[in-house]
């Protein structure tokens, strides 16, 4: 009886989230025909972790540190295990269920659904609105390229919100558990971008919550919500604290703490409170005209990669002038049709043209002061994205708003308005179906918002020759790239250049008509349905018909079957080139490799196999940067590139153009005891006194630098090399690696005199110790980047060990928060199970007395 009971009472909200399982299923298909996802950015991901799950599994140790790229590195931000967060066992567990990558929809969808629950919208309106959130063009484009930990992210954040939104409306224990829930996954991602968005959120619509309940007199409930919320925000992230406060200590190192001495001596860019350089965090930086993709979503041609298809004006042009047909289809199938500020994008952000109609239509008919706290957080979304293009803000907030210089790519901050529209849409809809509001007044503002919205579509799609030359600018080099495929021809390849702005504001006209008709149904539906001529069913779905067609095709252009690949065609992608196999045969554990035949510093493929002197990271030391703009970049350093004991070194050039390596004779090792230190007094006269000939360069470079010989030192250092600028060294001297780990790592010395080692290691003081003959030593910062020790005579074990503190004390209120968010969570099932039964009895007993 009460299994029935329960069916009856939750029947239709298990239908829904079966929807969304198979509606994930059916998008995600390729994964269950024996292929998986091949994301460019999760290659690069896979490839840098490989080493340690490699270490991790043979050794059974957590690996904190790794030296796969750019000579080592903390892995906070890449991989980390052996946090004692027991919550993520709960995503980890409904992905067996539903496995990824269609984990991913189905989490935004059901985290959306329940933030619908939450506001008590018809759960059919909510399901309709979970799928616009999950299909919003942002969330396939974030799954193709790989970003995973942002589009969990995505997904979390509508539960953070219901959650926030149930403590103020009474339901403090369940809200306290959701809101938990959400924000320690959330946290748990280590995408502190989007948690940092997710806090502007809470802090607007706190501010909004607070106005509305001291003018309502509720103050009482005001205090006891906001400690409640700050609370659980507080214990949410004690989960992943370990991870969060090793993070925040790494950052300060990386080119997101703007610690750049060298910088400042050269007159670099000033910061203040540290931070990214502005060009870098501001590079992908919304166009003020390109907000409007939200509704027209091919105003700016889409993405990168688009097809025109043999009737545009690009493909007759080009079959005009003698490019071959074949030719001229296949560049007209991947046509770089973006042409807006951002140096290149995947596609748009595309909120739906219904959703953005609903939003409007909200923002008049919603008698909840909650709207004007989305409206005001939606606008301030909006402007921050516009980054660099609306300077007077957003420069300003980037050196004064707390911890917003560490992050880039502001049009990420779209994500905000992503969750708030289809929010602010499904509520009016929802108002609308109840017949919350009704009358002639009604249909005044719902033709009102179709006619702003859907209005606004037109001007832009017809009339966007007014607006735009339709020509890429700023840092999108598309059509000079076509230019000058043209050089012999300039006026030929103006030409091309031209059909190619043709097809991209047709491709906007036909966008924008589209959208206009999709407003203009769904408005029509609202008529019908408010002059009951169809019934509440039908208009919803209808409505959410439109919304499907409207979105998910739109969605299918950039996540679909071709971007799965079969898994053994996956997996050879992991496979070495001869050049790879052959450099492998050498079983040394540890050298480093550069390989020029690839974007040195922007491509981390190749940590798969070897331990790199680039890779990609955006998360790199600041000082490691400094070196590779002063000596790494351009002609190498071949003193430098000693000092990292690159023994190898890949070039182009081989038989039939294949890669090819050379072994570097002048590597110096793993350790080397120096003949003298040469002292400096700051970062330029470092650099400076690091200059050496390039590799490959005959010419004699006087006074030139080398590494076996000085150690660069700084004078801050002298007291830990007491000062000595000279060893005696004799022939037999010699640093031998012992034993190789991540985690740790180990030496003998031999030398009958006292002296100093420099080890090829990276430099990090937040965690690395040294010992030798198990007493701690000082670390001395050597060459920029490296590791000096001062050895006494003799033979002696050296050992450097990773140990950061931030991360193993804070494990221990990671395990502690992990238990109480789970009994948080259980003490709100048990209630809500609790008034269920009750719900149940009095039904029952409600019955017999009838």
């Amino acid at each position: 009886m009460q299994e029935a009971s329960f069916l009856k009472r939750n029947g239709q909200t298990i239908g829904i989230v079966i929807g969304f399982i198979l509606i994930a299923f059916l998008y995600c298909m390729p994964q269950f025909q024996g292929k998986k996802l091949y994301m460019h950015d999760g290659i690069s991901w896979e490839s840098s972790i490989h080493q340690l799950q490699a270490y991790e599994d043979s050794t059974g140790i957590s690996p904190l540190w790794s030296n796969a790229m750019f000579g080592g590195m903390p892995t906070y931000n890449i991989y980390v295990t052996g946090v004692k967060n027991y919550v993520s066992y709960i995503q980890s567990a409904a992905e067996k269920v539903v496995p990824f990558p269609a984990s991913l929809l189905f989490h935004a969808m059901l985290c959306f659904f329940i933030l619908c629950c939450t506001l008590r919208i018809n759960k059919w309106i909510g399901a309709l609105g979970a799928i616009a959130y999950a299909f919003a063009t942002y969330n396939p484009e974030l799954i193709a390229s790989g970003h995973i930990t942002k589009m969990y992210s995505v997904g979390d954040m509508p539960g953070v919100l219901a959650g926030f939104l149930m403590i103020f409306n009474g339901r403090r224990l369940a809200g306290a558990a959701v809101m938990a829930l959400f924000m320690t996954l959330l946290v748990g991602h280590a995408h502190f971008q989007m948690v940092f968005y997710m806090m502007i959120i809470l802090g607007v619509a706190g501010i909004g919550i607070a106005i509305s309940e001291f003018k309502n007199g509720r103050t009482k409930n005001l205090l006891i919500g906001a400690a409640i919320s700050v609370a659980v925000t507080a214990l949410a992230f004690g989960p992943s604290l370990p991870v969060v406060m090793a993070t925040r200590e790494y950052t300060e190192y990386t080119m997101r703490g703007g610690a750049s001495e060298l910088k400042k001596l050269n007159g670099g860019e000033q910061k203040v409170n540290g931070g990214l350089d502005k060009e870098y965090a501001f590079r992908w930086s919304n166009g003020i005209g390109e907000t409007f993709c939200i509704l027209v979503p091919k105003l700016y041609g889409g993405g990168g990669r688009e097809k025109l298809g043999t009737g545009s004006e690009m493909y007759k042009t080009m079959t005009s002038v003698g490019v071959p047909e074949s030719s001229a289809e296949q560049f007209v199938d991947n046509a770089p049709t973006y042409w807006g500020p951002q140096p290149f994008l995947a596609g748009p952000i595309y909120f739906g043209a219904i959703i953005c109609f609903l939003f409007v239509l909200g923002m008049f008919i919603i008698r909840s002061s909650y709207k004007w706290w989305i409206l005001a957080v939606s606008v301030i979304a909006v402007l921050m994205s516009t980054g660099k293009n609306l300077p007077g803000l957003n420069y300003f907030l980037f050196d004064h708003l707390p911890l917003y210089n560490k992050f880039r790519v502001p049009s990420m901050i779209l994500v905000i308005p992503q969750l708030l529209f289809p929010m602010v849409a499904v509520w009016a809809l929802n108002d609308i179906i109840t017949k919350k509001v009704n009358g002639e007044e009604l249909w005044k503002k719902i033709k009102l918002s179709a006619g702003i919205t859907g209005g606004l579509a037109l001007i832009l799609g017809l009339g966007g020759r007014m607006f735009f030359d339709f020509k890429s600018y700023d840092l999108n080099h598309t059509d000079e790239q076509l230019m000058q495929q043209f050089q012999g021809n300039a006026e030929l390849g103006q030409r091309v250049v031209k059909a190619l702005a043709d097809d991209r504001a047709s491709m906007a006209m036909t966008s924008g008509i589209m959208s206009a008709f999709f407003i203009a149904a769904a408005a029509a539906l609202l008529w019908l349905f408010l002059k009951d001529r169809i019934k509440k069913e039908v208009a919803i779905g209808g409505i959410a018909l439109l919304v499907a067609l409207d979105l998910i095709p739109l969605a299918h252009q950039y996540l679909n079957g071709d971007n799965f690949m079969d898994i053994s065609e996956y997996e050879a992608q992991f496979n070495p080139r001869p050049v790879d196999v052959e450099i492998l045969k050498d079983k040394d554990p540890y050298y480093r490799v550069l390989d020029i035949t690839r974007d040195v510093y922007n491509d981390a493929t190749l940590a798969y196999h070897h331990k790199l002197v680039g890779g990609y990271s955006a998360v790199k030391m600041e000082a490691y940067q400094d070196l590779i703009d002063v000596h790494l970049s351009g002609p190498f350093n071949s003193e430098v590139l000693n000092m990292l004991n690159t023994k190898y070194i890949i070039f182009g050039g081989g038989p039939n153009g294949a890669p090819a390596y050379q072994p570097n004779p002048g590597a110096a090792g793993n350790a080397w005891f120096v003949n003298n230190i040469k002292y400096v007094n700051d970062a330029k006269a470092e650099m400076e006194a690091m200059k050496a000939p390039g590799i490959g360069d005959t010419v004699q470079m006087p006074g030139s630098w080398h590494a076996t010989q000085t150690a660069i030192v700084r004078q801050t250092f002298s007291k830990e090399t007491g000062g000595a600028q000279t060893f005696v060294k004799d022939s037999a001297a010699s640093v031998k690696l012992d034993k190789y780990g991540l985690n740790d790592i180990s030496f003998v010395s031999n030398n009958s005199h006292d002296g100093f080692a420099v080890f090829s290691d990276i430099y990090y003081d937040a965690g690395w110790k040294a010992f030798i003959d198990g007493k701690e030593t000082p670390i001395v910062r050597a060459d920029y980047v490296l590791r000096g020790l001062k050895i006494p005579a003799g033979t002696h074990k050296i050992e450097f060990r990773f140990h950061p503190d931030s991360f193993y004390k804070n494990n221990t209120y990671a395990m502690i928060s992990s238990l109480l968010v789970l009994v948080l969570l259980a003490a709100a099932l048990a209630a809500s199970f609790r008034k269920g039964k009750n719900a149940t009895e009095t039904d029952n007993g409600a019955t017999a007395k009838s």
